[in-house]
């Protein structure tokens, strides 16, 4: 990879002679390290290296000027952030939202990123080149070490300093950009037609009008049968849906396509042999990766987007994260919780039981019932949007604070599987999105729009009520979900159907478990997928198909075969997230881990006010908002320690 020409000047600038204006003694360190990190970005377009010292002696400020930037840095930054933010949203709402066909102007609007020259303008009108030498980035290591003792706004300045140590190029960002949209678009409309799907003797074995997109519609209709008596040949045909995707041999006319029958067994579409699906799921992710390099010159000291997401974006090293997973992968409660599967099922485990639903807490009606009542109470996303008050008055929220919320939260139903947006400024709202059927919300509808709602609470406590806007949001998106999570697990109360007992509270923590579990051997696949691709930069779609799947395989015969006794299975290797949010999975088991920590804390703490108490925390790192938060660090055990309990009163 050639060497962008600003990194040659970087280099030199740090070499030329101090500024012609000494700062003050007490400030030396600080100007030097700003210095530093602006020689950085400044390229030959910016000006001569004669003209980068004027600038640095004219424009490092101290004492109230100092404080006086912060100020308006924090004002303006939530201007720009908020409309571009909001013209983001708009520009997207026919790709993210179910407004019928998705036309080509729709997904080139998508596509279109309104902000890409923001950066690239700020650095040129020197705006950018002002924050980065006043406000330097500390690294991971003094922001860890020093965090604890910073008051908020030493904090903030931190936060202006990491939003200005890095120059990616427009036209990289655009490029990045339509990568990532068109990742996206695939994902979303990776629909398979279950009304399509025959068995051995060629007839339809799903209901009418069945379509289920991968991988969370397989996942979750895998989920639904374990209701049925008869739902396991069903369970174990989805199953082979999936390896088919895994491995690409799906045929192509399946994806998306109802205009043939499917045999995923014989793999034949009415009855003959078909083209398969060519690489494309791999060649998605290669997409990712080849985007991820195109930004990786553009930020020293982060080499990667591996380094970026980890110890930039998460503020937690690799390692770190690994050994949590590997905490819950490697807990003995995991064999004693798999047998206890097994004997509740009457058989042999199957891959696929790494979904198994039978430790929730009974939801107090059949799943065709609950449906019922669901799009009764919901028949458009509007009335959920209606019913959101009343919904936090039900999760302790007082009647105020409750209005309060629920005017900051838009609903829309979804294209995808749902998902929420936050606003980048006070004057906008958080936008949920979750999937309505013609005829309603369904159960899954709807428990997907709890969890999104525990984001958009989230997201509005922590923009509308946090003391400095660079400090909004929280440490990392793992925080976010671990908020939603604590919403979604309390679906049934909403709904008025749960009565929590010490037994329901047992079959939750074990529940826990087995979900972050699952979701924690799926992370450790995205993450050695990552290292592999970016030892192979040049590798092919076959090979990486190839390379996942082994990995997926290694994964699995590792820390669920023991458990299981099955060996070799690919499922792992079927989450979307992975072809379109690159590195993202993690932040579930860290959520869940978080979330379980939090739960707990709210067992003896009034939701209402502690939670706007820990979203006003802010984005500070994760280990200084755990310790402000809860006490203590974040930490597998908890988790392990209550599923041996649970699992010890289970027997």
């Amino acid at each position: 990879m050639t060497i962008p020409a600003f990194c040659l000047l970087s280099a030199a600038l740090p070499l030329l002679a101090p500024s012609r204006a000494a700062p003050p003694e007490s400030e030396k360190t600080r100007f030097e390290a700003g210095r530093l990190q602006a020689s950085r970005l400044w390229r030959p377009e910016d000006g001569s290296a004669g003209e980068f010292e004027k600038f640095c002696a004219e424009g490092f400020a101290v004492g109230a000027d100092r404080d006086l930037l912060l100020d308006r840095f924090e004002a303006k930054l939530e201007a720009l952030r908020g409309h571009f933010t909001a013209m983001s949203l708009e520009l997207r709402r026919e790709q993210d939202e179910d407004r019928g066909e998705l036309k080509p102007v729709d997904r080139l609007f998508a596509a279109f990123a309104p902000d890409a020259h923001l950066a690239d303008d700020l650095f040129k009108s020197r705006l950018g080149f002002v924050a980065a030498l006043n406000f330097p980035l500390p690294s991971l290591e003094e922001t860890l070490a020093d965090g604890p003792e910073w008051d908020r706004r030493r904090w903030a300045e931190a936060r202006l300093g990491k939003a200005f140590a890095f120059r990616v190029p427009a036209e990289v960002r655009q490029k990045v950009s339509d990568i990532q949209s068109a990742a996206e678009a695939y994902v979303y409309g990776y629909d398979i037609y279950m009304d399509h799907v025959v068995g051995g003797d060629g007839k339809p074995l799903f209901p009418s009008g069945l379509k289920l997109i991968s991988h969370w519609g397989l996942r979750d209709h895998i989920r639904a049968l374990y209701a049925d008596p008869k739902g396991l040949p069903l369970q174990k045909l989805i199953l082979t849906v999936m390896e088919r995707i895994i491995s690409q041999d799906i045929p192509k006319a399946a994806v998306a396509g109802e205009d043939h029958l499917w045999d995923p067994a014989k793999n034949s579409l009415d009855g003959k042999p078909a083209e398969r699906e060519p690489d494309t799921r791999y060649e998605t992710l290669l997409s990712l990766f080849r985007a991820a390099r195109l930004e990786d010159p553009y930020y020293p000291g982060y080499p990667t987007l591996i380094d970026r997401t980890f110890r930039l974006q998460r503020e937690m090293s690799e390692t770190e994260v690994e050994g949590l997973l590997k905490g819950l992968l490697e807990a003995p409660a995991s064999r004693t919780a798999a047998a206890l599967v097994r004997k509740r099922l009457g058989r042999k485990l199957l891959p696929f039981d790494i979904w198994y639903e039978g430790f929730k807490p009974p939801k107090g009606m059949p799943l065709e019932q609950l449906d019922a009542l669901v799009r009764k109470r919901y028949p458009t996303a509007e009335a959920f949007k209606d019913d959101i008050p009343n919904i936090l008055i039900k999760l302790g929220f007082a009647p105020e604070t409750a209005l309060f919320l629920a005017l900051r939260i838009e609903v829309d139903a979804a294209r995808g599987a749902g998902h929420a947006a936050g606003p980048d400024m006070k004057k906008d709202v958080s936008h949920l999105r979750t999937r309505v059927g013609k005829d309603g919300m369904d159960y899954q509808g709807f428990n997907v729009a709890m969890h999104e709602l525990g984001h958009c609470v989230e997201q509005t406590f922590s923009m509308q009520r946090v003391d400095h806007y660079l400090l909004s949001g929280v440490p990392n998106n793992a925080f976010t979900e671990g908020f939603a999570f604590v919403f979604q697990a309390r679906d049934l109360e909403v709904l008025g159907l749960k009565r929590p007992d010490a037994k329901a509270a047992a079959l939750k923590d074990l529940d826990d478990f087995w979900s972050a579990r699952e979701i924690a051997g799926v992370a450790l696949v995205e993450m050695r997928t990552w290292r592999w691709m970016y030892e192979h930069p040049e590798a092919k779609a076959a090979e990486l198909r190839e390379t996942m799947v082994g990995i997926a395989r290694d994964v699995w015969n590792k820390y669920y075969a023991p458990a299981f006794g099955v060996k070799d299975s690919p499922i792992l290797a079927i989450y979307a997230h992975m072809f379109y949010y690159s590195l993202y999975i993690p932040n579930y088991p860290l959520g869940h881990l978080i979330a379980f920590q939090v739960e707990d804390y709210f067992k003896t703490h009034a939701l209402d006010t502690e939670m706007e108490r820990l979203c006003r925390i802010g984005s500070v790192t994760p280990a200084e908002w755990m310790r402000q938060a809860v006490g203590g660090p974040i930490s597998a055990q908890p988790m392990v320690k209550a599923a041996e309990k649970a699992l010890a009163s289970i027997r």
